[in-house]
């Protein structure tokens, strides 16, 4: 009787051990696929901030001398350039998505992409949309 009881407890445990390492595998996934999605936002937004800040040092120079340097404001178009040399030269992968809006106080640059999961697509999610924001204005040193 005794010999009976501890079989049925050790088809128990290996449940248990099953449903464990299952868990496991859920945590190595999100681990390895979080990880790599923090990368890569971290290096979208290491992009746009140096996109923002090369399209804020495009000042209108014009505007800036006639007024003895108390109006800085954005040259739009030279800002707008700026900015996309620094984003065509960073090699964003095909897919990714840019948008640049420059007035006259500054530069906001948006960029978003799809990157792909390794572990966790064996749950169903096959990708993930990272985005990232940087806005810089002109200033006075």
């Amino acid at each position: 009787m005794i010999a009976g009881r501890a079989r049925r407890e050790g088809g128990q445990a290996a449940v248990l051990l099953l449903g464990v390492l299952a868990l496991a595998v859920v945590f190595v996934a999100l681990a390895v696929d979080g990880a790599r999605l923090l990368t890569v936002r971290r290096d979208l937004h290491a992009v746009a901030d140096s996109a923002a800040l090369a399209g804020a040092s495009a000042i209108d120079e014009h505007a800036y001398r006639e007024t003895v340097g108390h109006d800085i404001r954005l040259d739009a178009q030279l800002a707008r350039d700026a900015a996309e040399r620094v984003l065509a030269a960073s090699g964003l992968p095909e897919g990714t998505t840019v948008q640049v809006d420059v007035d006259e106080t500054g530069v906001d640059v948006r960029i978003t992409r799809d990157v792909p999961t390794v572990l966790l697509r064996t749950a169903g999610l096959t990708s993930e949309r990272i985005g990232a924001h940087a806005r810089a204005e002109p200033r006075r040193l």
